[in-house]
């Protein structure tokens, strides 16, 4: 049913992620996000309820932003994982510092790299290091607290996720205006 989660009949573990308590399960996870199965699995379940509830459109549009920088973990050895922390850290910059609507900031999404990359001179997206604290909200305190038209928590978790990566937020600028001026 929408909007509503049981509490896991499992037993928890901490993601190795974003550290919230998730359940001990086995299954699939994102190809190169950090995250355990029991968090991949409930954030899929939120993104479903987000997609097709009343949601407004920063919850809608722009929690895969949030949950790509909450599961950092790698990206000092992988190139994707540095690009998706990269990219999805500009969106939440754009959203929260440009007053960009989420609808025109999945409009920039799609165009980052392209346009932020030559612009710079970079031939690829450089590691920021993952900061001591991921941000107090989590997929497993959305999913215990989820209901349908409750926005407040995934809204919070929007700011959270940007304000944990304050010692980049120099860089995530530099970044976010790049694209602005590169992608017009």
């Amino acid at each position: 049913m929408q909007g509503t989660h049981e509490i896991s009949p499992y037993p928890m573990r901490q993601c190795i992620g974003c550290q919230g308590k998730v359940p001990d399960v086995t299954g699939p996870v994102h190809p190169y996000m950090r995250a355990s199965p029991g968090c991949w699995q409930w954030y899929g379940e939120l993104a479903s309820d987000w997609l097709g509830a009343a949601s407004p459109p920063e919850v809608r549009l722009l929690h895969v932003d949030c949950f790509a920088v909450q599961h950092p973990a790698g990206a000092e050895h992988d190139r994707r994982q540095r690009q998706s922390v990269a990219v999805h850290l500009t969106a939440l910059c754009l959203f929260h510092e440009y007053g960009i609507t989420a609808e025109q900031v999945l409009h920039y999404r799609n165009r980052t790299s392209q346009a932020v990359l030559p612009r710079l001179g970079l031939s690829g997206w450089p590691h920021l290091r993952q900061p001591p604290s991921l941000g107090a909200i989590t997929v497993a305190d959305l999913h215990h607290g989820w209901h349908a038209g409750e926005t407040e928590p995934a809204t919070a978790w929007l700011k959270e996720s940007w304000q944990a990566w304050s010692l980049h937020h120099s860089t995530v600028r530099s970044w976010a205006q790049a694209l602005l001026e590169g992608a017009k």
